[in-house]
């Protein structure tokens, strides 16, 4: 009897291990599952346009005109402002993303976008934008073969200063 509960102690033990690593329980990583490790790295292009309302005299663009990163990689582009008027004037950037459903994926961490600004005459302004893409954005069945976004911002006329 002895022998037998020492037999069954053991596979039980080892049932236990198989059971928890086939199901990924109890803190033991599956086996047999295999991961697409390009699909972590996945790159992903970022089209930068800009569009300025035609109230405003001024030049609006981004520094460069597309990027090729990989997802969580924390990415920062200059936008450039010049008002070519000798008058004040009140701007507000907003943005938009193409394809719409990569928009949750979209992190911006440093953002001029959404706050008015006061441009003085013949000014030069650098407007800094740091962003990442959230690496979830490959897991996605909506997302997961999004090869290109396209980052819109529009500049709008708020009135003179």
């Amino acid at each position: 009897m002895v022998v037998s509960m020492g037999v069954f102690c053991y596979s039980v033990t080892k049932l236990y291990k198989i059971t928890c690593s086939k199901f990924g329980l109890a803190g033991i990583p599956k086996k047999g599952v295999n991961l697409n490790k390009k699909l972590h790295h996945q790159p992903i292009q970022i089209e930068f346009i800009t569009q300025v309302d035609k109230m405003l005299p001024c030049v609006f663009r981004c520094s460069i005109s597309h990027i090729t990163l990989i997802p969580g990689e924390v990415t920062k582009t200059n936008y450039k402002l010049r008002n070519k008027n000798n008058d004040y004037f009140v701007g507000e950037a907003v943005y938009n993303i193409t394809p719409f459903v990569a928009s949750k994926y979209f992190n911006k961490l440093q953002c001029f976008c959404y706050n008015k600004m006061i441009i003085p005459p013949f000014a030069d302004i650098v407007l800094p934008l740091v962003f990442y893409i959230d690496p979830n954005i490959n897991f996605d069945d909506d997302t997961k073969n999004i090869k290109k976004i396209t980052l819109t911002y529009i500049l709008n006329n708020m009135g003179k200063w």
